[in-house]
């Protein structure tokens, strides 16, 4: 079921906060999610630029995109997978960098396997996949020369 289907399910969901603003399409599907999309409160997204040198919130980002994947129904982001490898790759850990690539990669070919999704963009054809894509081969090649 998607997002929407999922949010409107809910009886007289509300588009507003209690001060009149309009959610955010991050805070209806933490909504929706019961916070899957979260990082200690925040979306991931607050934390993109905030937090993108600091590996461990970038791997907690991998992981709430991924249940965010899983429960909403909604690709996750590359971008945070992407920042795994790089600060991986900088702290010479290539096993981390090439688990986080597969990860990212092995998610994503399942959720276009799983169903119907011929009514959306296919982020594998998107260039920041396509660049986790092409790091793979180096970073085995990388932890291979390396163990």
């Amino acid at each position: 079921m998607s997002l929407l289907s999922r949010l409107f399910q809910k009886v007289n969901p509300s588009l507003t906060k209690d001060n009149g603003e309009v959610k955010t399409s991050g805070e209806l599907i933490a909504e929706v999610t019961d916070g899957a999309n979260l990082v200690e409160g925040k979306q991931t997204l607050e934390l993109a630029e905030e937090k993108k040198d600091d590996i461990e919130y970038m791997k907690r980002c991998c992981d709430a995109e991924l249940k965010t994947m899983a429960v909403a129904g909604i690709v996750s982001a590359s971008y945070y997978f992407e920042h795994v490898a790089i600060l991986s790759r900088k702290q010479k850990n290539y096993r981390q960098e090439v688990e986080y690539c597969e990860l990212y990669i092995n998610s994503i070919e399942s959720y276009y396997k799983a169903g119907n999704r011929e009514h959306e963009a296919d982020v594998r054809k998107g260039p920041t996949c396509k660049v986790i894509v092409a790091r793979l081969p180096k970073a085995k090649n990388l932890l291979a020369s390396n163990t």
